[in-house]
């Protein structure tokens, strides 16, 4: 008998029809003594099973539409060229050889920003905020955070206010604890400020060794009173891995110091950050059997394509799409209901059209005759952080060079 998932016990079975628990047996077809507590899972509540069983069916209208793919494997090509999963140059020039390193961090932020404001851009009337940030996890030279600054973006956190964009840049350049507890808080209390308190979802991106890997933070409202659920999303991850996860760690370890840092905002975070995820990457990949060679057993490969951002930003954009007009549904059960859907051939199929759809549609926003062209959307941006740069910097003049793939390089001249 194949052991079924959670959500399909909860689909097939209602609290009147649990099957009696049967005794265990041993080799031989001795029965195990009973023990004390029953041996079947408590099912679940009827109200819950109509919750989900509504999500999924909404999540499947939502994924009609996209044009079939021809083969899987040019998931890798779109993700490649629509940018999203890295693959940008940065280049800058000015009189001041101390703030360059501010200035590409910042162009870099400005970069990421293109593909978070496709997610503002499908939010409709969620109320969810998707702040200009990015977390970096992966190993990279900090600089010190200077004193006047660190006064600065913690009040600013305090009263709710915004950053500029060099105390953004500074904060990003700081040791990775202090980026993930200024960026936390900011987004936090930057949501309650815009009225988008609902959930903040923010990117973080961590270094698995070899290559750079996609996660999200995710904070969703618990009581409508200010409690926020953290939660962490690894499209890689599956219940019962026991493998050591770097980013829950390090958000965990920032959880004292964000409550500190929210303590007059009236935002709370009860518990810890919850790692979350049923290997929705690795499912849509490739899945190879092959038999032992000295034996009859036959063993099952699956193996994901390197698109875990685009994983990533598809759950976003889903979970945005299945909720109740402007009532977001649960991300861990929206999560859980692709997970269902993947491990059917046809909701596979679908699933892959619809993350290839998101990357093409990218690609096409960015591109000259787009409705955001890279160099417009990339002039607009850095002139906008100009105006509160140094008179001293921008008297001196200086350049900005940015490229990503499939759009032509542009410099950003002051």
């Amino acid at each position: 008998a194949l052991d079924k998932s959670k959500m399909q016990q909860c689909l097939e079975q209602c609290p009147s029809e649990v099957t009696p628990a049967q005794p265990a047996t041993k080799p031989g077809g001795l029965a195990e003594p009973q023990k004390g507590t029953p041996a079947s899972p408590r099912p679940e509540p009827a109200e819950k099973c109509g919750r989900i069983r509504g999500l999924r069916a909404r999540m499947e209208q939502a994924l009609k539409g996209a044009k079939p793919l021809q083969s899987p494997e040019i998931l890798v090509k779109v993700y490649r060229e629509s940018g999203l999963g890295g693959g940008a140059s940065l280049a800058a020039k000015a009189g001041d050889a101390g703030i360059i390193k501010l200035l590409l961090v910042l162009a870099g932020q400005r970069v990421k920003d293109l593909f978070i404001d496709v997610l503002r851009s499908s939010s409709g009337n969620c109320r969810v905020h998707f702040p200009h940030l990015h977390i970096e996890l992966q190993k990279r030279d900090a600089i010190a955070l200077p004193g006047h600054v660190q006064v600065a973006v913690e009040r600013k956190i305090s009263n709710m206010e915004k950053w500029t964009c060099l105390e953004k840049a500074h904060v990003l350049c700081a040791r990775h604890e202090q980026t993930i507890q200024y960026v936390v808080a900011y987004a936090l209390a930057r949501a309650k400020a815009t009225g988008r308190f609902d959930a903040v979802w923010v990117s973080l991106g961590m270094d698995t060794g070899a290559q750079g890997h996609a996660n999200a933070i995710c904070c969703q409202a618990m009581d409508g009173k200010g409690a926020m659920k953290v939660l962490l999303y690894d499209p890689n991850f599956a219940p019962g891995q026991q493998h050591y996860v770097h980013a829950k760690k390090a958000v965990n370890d920032a959880l004292p110091r964000i409550r500190k840092l929210l303590e007059e905002t009236g935002i709370t975070i009860p518990g810890q950050a919850e790692l979350f995820g049923h290997g929705l990457q690795t499912a849509l990949g490739t899945t190879s059997q092959h038999q032992g060679w000295f034996s009859s057993t036959i063993y099952t490969k699956q193996e994901g394509y390197p698109i875990c951002g685009a994983v990533v930003h598809f759950l976003a954009v889903m979970w945005m799409a299945v909720g109740y007009s402007s009532a977001l549904s649960n991300l861990v059960e929206v999560e859980l209901a692709l997970s269902e859907i993947v491990a059917e051939p046809a909701g596979k199929s679908a699933i892959q059209a619809k993350v290839a759809e998101l990357l093409l549609d990218m690609t096409h926003r960015h591109a000259e005759a787009g409705p955001a062209p890279f160099a417009v959307s990339m002039c607009s941006r850095l002139a906008a952080d100009k105006r509160e740069w140094p008179q001293e910097l921008v008297r001196n003049g200086g350049s900005i060079t940015v490229c990503i793939p499939s759009q032509s390089p542009y410099t950003y001249k002051w």
